[in-house]
């Protein structure tokens, strides 16, 4: 769970969805959500009446689906966590990007701040700019 157990990586992937959506329409629907995450209607008016209650999402039914502050902010880290691990499988691990793709989205939920962090230093070092990895 993050934010101290607030919610669940499921939801955290509904944050990054939703922030996804708002970025290209400037609003999500519930239809372009079920769409993105694979899942049914019901399924996401569930989630989304959870996230409202913890004041992540705007969300009244029939209406237009959008993130509060505290929303934005955890999308953003999520999407964040989400790129960092995915380069590193990509320019480190040299896997293929749609398995980097599905490898980093369950990572991204597990791993901690410091190993986060850690692992940014190391891209951004010389180490993580070799060649090839020393095997």
């Amino acid at each position: 769970m993050s934010e101290a157990g607030l919610i669940s990586p499921k939801l955290e992937d509904y944050l990054e969805v939703i922030f996804n959506l708002m970025a290209e329409n400037r609003v999500a629907r519930v239809r372009d959500i079920a769409r993105e995450m694979g899942v049914q209607m019901p399924s996401v008016t569930g989630a989304l009446k959870h996230l409202a209650e913890h004041g992540l999402v705007n969300y009244r039914p029939y209406e237009y689906v959008t993130l509060t502050t505290a929303g934005v902010r955890i999308a953003r880290g999520m999407i964040r966590r989400h790129d960092i691990l995915k380069r590193f499988l990509v320019e480190i691990l040299r896997l293929p990007d749609e398995v980097a793709e599905r490898d980093a989205c369950g990572m991204e939920h597990a791993l901690s701040e410091e190993s986060l962090d850690r692992l940014m230093e190391f891209l951004e070092s010389d180490d993580g700019k070799k060649e090839e990895p020393s095997l």
